[in-house]
């Protein structure tokens, strides 16, 4: 039986239909055997095997546009030991290991044949409760962001380590960010770059009102918890900038290391630093005059 590479894209990406077409024949090609997800093939002309997410069967998850569509992807793995290989046709592709160009096989065929390095990644596990009950619970590869949401007035949080509360503050929210969404939304706040074969949580807050809060690490093992304790409606929690739960005041957000964790392929490990000056121009300056 040939091996099969599960394929995730949004048909209405601009590329799509042309990266997939070369992705499929160039898979065909090499012995394997393509599956799609059923959104996609939904959206595209190709007689393929539509993906059963509930038992995928597959060696490979191969997604096809930007960080988003990873993060979707790792969303629906959910834990199995199933590796992700990003393709990147949208803009940043921090997460993603190849382009659609002549390149890409020199990346992806090691990922089918084994031989592409595989990064764990760890994940956070966010959870809502009100009054007594859990409304709901959510896993992250990137960040758990609690947000006042369209309205002008701030909310009040209240935050806390293994119970050991820090304190109430007015801000525009929280985020809670893994060390591979430390270069996302926590960094725009404020918060720390980390390399992400760590195993920590990050707790950076939005625009706070108060030079009292700064951002804090702390170890995954412990329990951050939040209490919404004032605030307007439209008040949210947003998983992995997809995944968006209402809050109310008097709601308890607990936030720890999750339960599985995702593995990325064809990354390369030593590379870490050398994505952030080439995707984040870190270290870099802009010259005097260039636009």
């Amino acid at each position: 039986m040939a091996p099969r590479a599960a394929i995730v894209a949004n048909p209405d990406r601009t590329g799509v239909p042309e990266a997939l077409a070369s992705l499929i024949d160039g898979l065909e090609a090499r012995g394997w055997e393509p599956i799609l997800d059923p959104a996609l093939l939904a959206g595209v002309d190709f007689e393929t095997d539509s993906l059963d997410w509930t038992d995928p069967q597959a060696q490979l998850v191969i997604s096809l546009g930007g960080d988003g569509t990873l993060l979707s992807a790792a969303r629906r793995v959910a834990g199995r030991s199933i590796p992700l290989f990003g393709i990147n046709l949208g803009g940043l592709g921090f997460l993603t290991a190849a382009a659609p160009d002549e390149e890409m096989w020199d990346r992806l065929e090691p990922a089918l044949e084994g031989r592409a390095p595989v990064e764990e990644r760890m994940t956070l596990a966010a959870e809502v409760v009100r009054g007594r009950e859990v409304l709901c619970r959510h896993h992250a590869l990137n960040d758990a962001v609690i947000h006042k949401g369209g309205g002008l007035r701030t909310i009040k949080l209240k935050l806390a380590i293994d119970d050991d509360v820090l304190g109430s503050y007015l801000a525009d929210g929280l985020i809670l960010s893994t060390p591979t969404g430390s270069t996302g939304y926590n960094l725009s706040a404020g918060g720390p770059l980390v390399v992400p074969d760590l195993d920590i949580l990050l707790v950076t807050p939005i625009c706070a009102h108060t030079l009292a809060i700064r951002p804090i690490v702390a170890t995954p093992d412990e329990r951050v918890t939040v209490d919404v304790e004032a605030g307007d409606e439209g008040m949210f929690l947003v998983v992995d900038g997809q995944v968006e739960v209402r809050l109310s005041i008097g709601d308890t957000i607990r936030v720890g290391r999750g339960d599985y964790r995702i593995a990325l392929a064809g990354l390369d490990t030593d590379a870490y630093f050398e994505r952030l000056r080439s995707k984040l121009m870190w270290g870099g300056r802009a010259a005097r005059g260039e636009q």
